[in-house]
């Protein structure tokens, strides 16, 4: 039949005349394509969805119009259909005529020949551009409120609707659920895997709907929570035809609930095992709870507490503070601290700490917390602290005072002397004394106001016997303890360095020069130093920083009255002052780095510390030191440095210092020259001793080198050093000894 054939309702009409009737007035457009993919036939409906005529259609190449990034896709799909001879529906876009972009949904059928071969197919063509801007509309609001929604058959074999937003939620693609949607159960924690198979599919199967919370465990060590909504769809005999479904992802929700959770559970962990007490009282006062610590600071069950007034608690002189402190958090609504006495009953009275602190629900003041503090005994401390501050002062003046003087003892007889005199200086003693004590005959404290401690050994053992007037304080056995200590290191060394004396004495008799033993006493001088320095650090200066930090913290944290707080103001000083000296005895005994830094570093360090205390001008020229030092070289030079240092300060009336480092392949040269007073050199020996100078002769002589010193009256002072570049030990026997 041909395009505008007229007939009327009485024809017979032909199967042809009817298809035809039906495609031509059909919405959906219809397209015939052949193996070639050229467009045979179109429907009329064509012309109004994609804007060409039938006439430019026919004869074109199928896919012309569609979107370029959808092509190969239908193209793919034709071919499908050519080769497997089945059906296949697909979705694509489409360009319009006029240029714009449409959606359609096709249902592809091949049409076979005489010999079962493909010779066209047959698209059906629908518009859906509306139905894809609802949808795209869709996911945009999904996608703002973090939620999914799927629709699927009722054994959950296949969904018929996904929204992109899915994979955002349960982290699996969309289009792996939409046709197998069991895969979301991989994501979904194994509990809530138990409660869907079982109770909630129970629940789905007698057409009931479902909201529960699940968990999706796809991101490792991180939990998503989703809040899950099923909906079942009845047909007409009440079965189950389909299951509509949406998911919220409400994580953020969840964990913030948690937080507050955790935050209760914490509040509440720390209102009960706090080791403080804590109670809450309303505005009036009463009680409303309290936890086990401050029941034990007042004694009173809790029980007993229950709409008790606080005040009545309190120390009658106590009352009328802790009413204007409790009345000044009520009215600024601010948190206050106070101290007053918790009477007890049949316990006695405790000293405690309160802050109070306004308790506000929904903004209003409903209440006050009270954070107590047991200080009763802090406060006794206080009190014992304060009546014995000025002892503990002059303990640490006196332990300062004898480790510094120890490190110029050099003799058992001056050492033994010494520590006689600190202890009856210093202590509340009678009587004190060295005795020398036969082996196996050991004294014990038998004696109630005597004690005997072990100081050294020589052919006997020797113990100091002190004399008690009375009971030592705590403070005054760590003062002897220490002092006994520094003395007990020194001992057995000092008696070797005089056995060693004596040795060179006899020595110098026959005109010999032990430079290496001079070497060794300067290494044994050196470390006795360094023994010395360690221990006022780890012991004296470490206490004395913990004394001080609690001395500060005590000040700082407790209601102090101005006299007193001044007097602890000053105790402070004084202990930073000790500090202070402590540190400086310890960096002379032991220059902190010095063979690390080097000779020169370690000098210029020293002369920036010099400047500070002195009234010279020091300038110091080491450009042309290139030569690198052994440790006794450094050690020694450096205390050479340090004696004329010494000496400028207390003998030269300087008013400039010049030094002077250089060396070459062989030799180490070093000068020094002051503008001073100067020193009549010729025949005073004594001078040689008095100046130091003797010292320095005899370290410069145990590292092989050789020491000029000129001076004058008025003519200032000179010394000039010379050293082999290296220093060969002779014999390794004594390095052993004292290393």
């Amino acid at each position: 039949m041909e395009r505008g054939l007229n007939y009327s309702s009485d024809d017979v009409l032909s199967e042809g005349v009817k298809y035809k009737i039906i495609a031509d007035n059909m919405t959906d457009a219809i397209v015939m394509v052949d193996n070639k993919s050229i467009v045979r036939y179109v429907s009329p409906s064509f012309e109004p969805l994609i804007g060409y005529t039938i006439d430019q259609y026919e004869g074109m190449d199928a896919f012309d119009i569609i979107h370029p990034e959808d092509r190969d896709y239908v193209r793919s799909k034709h071919l499908q259909v050519v080769e497997t001879k089945r059906q296949v529906s697909l979705e694509y876009r489409v360009i319009h005529s006029q240029g714009f972009t449409l959606y359609a949904e096709t249902k592809v059928k091949p049409v076979l020949d005489s010999f079962g071969n493909v010779k066209y197919v047959v698209a059906v063509v629908r518009d859906i551009t509306e139905r894809k801007m609802t949808e795209q509309l869709l996911e945009n609001i999904l996608e703002s409120v973090n939620a999914a929604v799927w629709s699927t058959d009722k054994d959950f074999s296949f969904l018929t609707f996904c929204s992109e937003s899915i994979e955002k939620i349960s982290g699996i693609p969309r289009h792996e659920l939409m046709h197998k949607p069991i895969r979301m159960h991989d994501h979904i924690h194994p509990d809530d895997n138990l409660m869907l198979m079982g109770s909630v599919k129970e629940t789905l199967d007698k057409g009931l709907p479902v909201n529960k919370l699940i968990r999706f465990i796809h991101h490792e060590n991180e939990t998503k929570w989703g809040q899950l909504i099923i909906q079942p769809y009845l047909d007409k005999t009440g079965a189950v035809e389909r299951l509509d479904s949406m998911m919220l992802d409400i994580t953020e929700k969840k964990r913030s609930e948690l937080v507050i959770e955790e935050s209760e559970q914490r509040y509440k962990s720390l209102f009960e095992n706090n080791l403080d007490g804590v109670f809450s009282i309303d505005l009036h006062a009463n009680f409303v709870s309290a936890n086990q610590a401050f029941e034990k600071i007042t004694g009173i069950d809790m029980d007993q507490l229950t709409d008790r007034c606080f005040i009545g608690l309190v120390h009658d002189e106590d009352h009328l503070p802790i009413f204007q402190v409790l009345s000044e958090v009520i009215q600024r609504k601010e948190s206050r601290d106070v101290e007053c006495r918790i009477v007890r009953s049949r316990k006695g009275e405790r000293i405690v700490h309160i802050t109070f602190v306004p308790i506000f629900l929904f903004g209003e003041l409903n209440g006050v917390h009270g954070i107590v503090k047991d200080i009763t005994d802090r406060k006794l401390e206080e009190r014992e602290l304060i009546l014995s501050e000025e002892r503990y002062k002059t303990l640490q003046q006196s332990i300062n005072r004898f480790s510094n003087e120890l490190a110029n003892v050099m003799k058992v007889s001056e050492l033994e002397n010494r520590l006689i005199d600190e202890v009856k200086s210093v202590l509340p003693v009678t009587d004190a004394s060295i005795e020398e004590i036969p082996r196996g005959q050991e004294p014990n404290d038998g004696v109630r106001n005597d004690k005997w401690i072990k100081i050294g050994e020589k052919e006997q053992l020797i113990y100091l016997r002190i004399t008690f007037r009375e009971a030592l304080l705590k403070m005054e056995e760590e003062w002897l303890e220490t002092a006994v200590h520094y003395v007990t290191i020194l001992y057995d060394n000092l008696q070797f360095i005089e056995d060693l004396m004596k040795r060179m004495e006899n020595m110098a008799v026959y005109n010999e020069t032990p430079k290496w033993m001079l070497r060794l006493l300067f290494r044994l001088s050196e470390k006795e130093r360094a023994s010395l320095s360690s221990d006022l650090h780890d012991t004296v200066l470490q206490d004395l920083i913990i004394w001080y930090r609690k001395l500060e913290s005590l000040r700082s944290t407790t209601l102090i009255n101005k006299e007193i707080k001044e007097e602890l103001v000053e105790i402070e000083e004084g202990l930073l002052d000790a500090i202070h000296q402590i540190r400086i005895t310890c960096n002379e005994l032991r220059p902190p780095f010095l063979l690390k830094m080097g000779l020169v570093e370690s000098l210029k360090s020293l002369f920036s510390y010099a400047r500070m205390f002195s009234n010279y001008e020091i300038e110091f020229d080491a450009e042309n030191m290139q030569t690198p030092l052994n440790e006794d070289q450094i050690l020694g030079m450096y205390r050479i440095v340090q004696e004329l240092l010494n000496n400028a300060t207390k003998h030269s009336k300087a008013t400039k210092v010049t030094m002077k480092l250089a060396s070459n392949q062989e030799q180490v040269y070093f000068s020094y020259n002051d503008n001073g007073v100067g020193v009549d050199l010729s025949g005073m020996e004594g001078s040689y001793k008095h100046m130091g100078i003797a010292g320095i002769k005899n370290r410069v002589l145990s590292l092989d080198g050789k020491v000029n010193v000129h001076s004058a009256l008025e003519q200032g002072f000179q010394v000039n050093i010379t050293l082999p570049t290296t220093t060969k030990q002779k014999g390794d026997y004594y390095g052993n000894i004292v290393g």
